[in-house]
This record gives structure tokens, sequence and C-alpha cells, in this order.
């Protein structure tokens, strides 16, 4: 009797492990977390001050796009994802996330390699009006 409780306990254990590794499987969102913009950048005609913004990368009908949030988890806009195919050789990862500014420094970029895929975003950043000399 102790042992068929026992193995009814740890079946009951196990399927709940299951189901919960099978749970997170289902959810696609990648939380890139607390990225820094080292610039002020402009969205949809609007000005952004640099600092730290969380980010998501997410799936809309098959669609990826990156979600910008504020400090205080209010979703500020979406930006849709440019994606390439992954040409490197090493793919025993989950992803790898990269933040950079640009040549020029006229974009800041995030890219998320996946072993199948790379997602960028691109957000352009506000250029400083240069006041002409007086002669």
């Amino acid at each position: 009797m102790k042992k068929l409780s026992i193995l009814i306990i740890l079946t009951l254990i196990f399927s709940v492990m299951n189901f919960a590794v099978e749970k997170q499987e289902v959810s696609k969102d990648i939380k890139l977390g607390k990225v820094y913009f080292p610039k002020t950048f402009v969205y949809n005609m609007k000005d952004y001050k640099r600092g730290v913004y969380r980010v998501i990368l997410t799936e809309k009908e098959g669609v990826p796009y990156f979600n910008v949030y504020n400090k205080k988890k209010e979703l500020l806009f979406e930006e849709m994802a440019v994606v390439k195919p992954y040409e490197g050789k090493y793919k025993k990862f989950k992803f790898r996330v990269k933040k950079e500014l640009l040549k020029g420094y006229e974009y800041f970029r995030i890219k998320v390699t996946k072993p199948e895929k790379v997602f960028l975003a691109h957000f352009l950043v506000k250029q400083k009006v240069k006041k002409a000399k007086k002669s």
C-alpha cells in the first residue's frame, strides 16, 4: 500500500513538472530586460529621452515585434522587427542579444540572434542641430 501511494505521488509530481516545462515553451516572448538607450531617439515623430527602457521581443500573428516599455511598465510603442536568416555555424544556444550604436551614430540597434533567425530593431538617434557660425 505504501509503495502504491508513493508511486502515485511521484507520478503526480512529475506530471506537474512536465506541464510547467510545456507551459514555458508555449510563450515565445523573449524578455530582453532593461536596455539602456545611450542617446535620445525618435519614434513616430516623438522624442524619447536617453535612459533605461524595458524591451520584449514578441510575435503577433507570426510577425515579430519589439515592444518598448517605460520604467512604469507602460507600453510606449511596438517596432516591427527585421528578420534575417542566421548563417552562423554555432547553433547550440537559445538566443543572444547585442546592443550597439551604428557607424555615424545615426541609429541604435538591438540585435537578437536565435539559432535559425536574426531579429533586428533600429531606432533613429536624434541629431543635434548645428548652429551656423556668424561671420
